[in-house]
This record gives structure tokens, C-alpha cells and sequence, in this order.
């Protein structure tokens, strides 16, 4: 599988954390990149911008490729669909993914700028980005004084 092809498909699964050779999701601090190093393609997990650890190391591209495709796979990618601090907001938007058959995560802050200032997180994992977007339009959702 060529790179561009990869990075293609990963999108079209619902991945949110990848990078290959610098271009992907990178939502997080935390990635999994594919890259090329001193002629070996490797697979490594990069924490705030550092090689963190090596997972895979070959020279066989087509190897690489797809250890990395199934490394990524292996994982479940999170989306944030909603950042508020209205428990209202969070609701509605919690019921209405959930009326359409779309499992929730909620991932709170209750400190976020200050003591006791609780945002509410919803998340969906995977595939029912897609989903999330064809009810809601835009996503994600984020009050006004959050958009910084």
C-alpha cells in the first residue's frame, strides 16, 4: 500500500491519531508515526514531540505499511463532538447521538480554567464521526468562550 493511499484510508475508518512522514491526525500530544529513518521505516511513538519508543523497524516499505495500518486499526480513536459547559447542550447532544444508535463517551473536566469550572466532554469513537457529523453538521460543538 502506497502512503498516500494509507494515510486515505486511515481517514475513511474514522482514525484520529496518526501521522505518516509528518502528514495525519495528530489531535493529541501522543502519536504513532510511520516514518522514514536512516534508510528503516519505523513505527514510533512520539510523546510531546519526541521519540518516545520504537515499536516496528524495517527496510521493506509494503512491511512497514502494513504493520502500521494494523497497529493503527488496533486502536480506538476518540472524537469530540461536544465542549460545554451547559449540562443542557451535553444532553441534547448526548440524546440525540444516542437515539440514533451511536455510543457515547463523556470525558469531563471539572477543573478546567478554575476550580469548579466544569466542562462537559462527549465523544464517539471511530466510524460514528461520520455519523455525528451527518446530524449535527459541524463538529465539534464548542461554547462561545471555549472556541480560544
Amino acid at each position: 500500500m502506497e502512503l498516500k493511499e494509507l494515510h486515505d484510508t486511515l481517514i475513511a475508518e474514522g482514525c484520529g491519531r496518526f501521522s505518516i512522514e509528518g502528514v495525519g491526525v495528530q489531535l493529541y500530544d501522543e502519536v504513532d508515526r510511520l516514518e522514514m529513518k536512516n534508510g528503516r521505516w519505523e513505527v514510533n511513538f512520539y510523546q510531546r514531540g519526541q521519540v518516545w519508543e520504537t515499536l516496528f523497524s524495517t527496510t521493506d516499505k509494503h512491511e512497514a505499511t502494513h504493520y502500521y495500518y494494523n497497529h493503527i486499526m488496533k486502536m480506538q480513536h476518540w472524537h469530540l463532538v461536544a465542549f460545554t459547559r451547559s449540562f443542557d447542550v451535553f444532553t441534547s447532544y448526548r440524546f440525540t447521538l444516542e437515539s440514533h444508535g451511536i455510543k457515547t463517551i463523556q470525558n469531563d473536566i471539572p477543573d478546567y480554567a478554575a476550580q469548579n469550572d466544569h466542562v462537559y466532554r462527549l465523544l464517539v469513537v471511530n466510524k460514528d464521526i461520520f455519523k455525528a457529523r451527518e446530524l449535527f453538521g459541524t463538529v465539534p460543538y464548542l461554547d462561545e468562550d471555549l472556541k480560544k
